[in-house]
């Protein structure tokens, strides 16, 4: 299959994928309907927001396939690189912060708070691999 074909065959896996995420939205927005909970509408947003952040990110790869290439980001990341170095730092801190706080609760029946306490702790890990990533873009070292 030529390069071509496979770009052509992911911009159609986005366009599918995109359709799920849309239909997740709205099943949440259906949830958020149904239920005054604040635990069940707190996970819903999250829910209905990454499914929304989703959608732009693969929005972006259908448009850096079918119309305009992303730039070549290095320059663009050394020019910025100090600040995003001083958020990669506060990430980290949050991490730390967030497995502080899970053995705070330790050994205490605070399911929803450890639950909840669990979900910052892996979407602050997210934020700290994307820009640690980032870095390994910086230096021309993405896999």
């Amino acid at each position: 299959m030529s390069t071509k074909e496979k770009q052509e065959q992911l911009v159609e896996q986005m366009k599918t994928w995109q359709k799920l995420e849309n239909a997740t939205i709205r099943q949440t927005a259906q949830i958020l309907e149904e239920t005054n909970h604040p635990l069940i509408r707190m996970v819903t947003e999250l829910i209905q927001r990454d499914s929304s952040m989703h959608y732009k990110v693969q929005q972006m790869i259908i448009d850096s396939l079918e119309r305009d290439s992303v730039p070549v980001l290095v320059d663009e990341l050394e020019k910025v690189w100090s600040s995003i170095d001083k958020h990669i730092q506060l990430e980290r801190k949050t991490v730390e912060v967030a497995q502080e706080s899970l053995k705070a609760i330790k050994g205490t029946h605070n399911v929803v708070q450890q639950y909840l306490l669990n979900y910052l702790l892996e979407d602050e890990k997210k934020h700290d691999k994307l820009l640690s990533d980032l870095e390994l873009i910086k230096k021309k070292m993405y896999p």
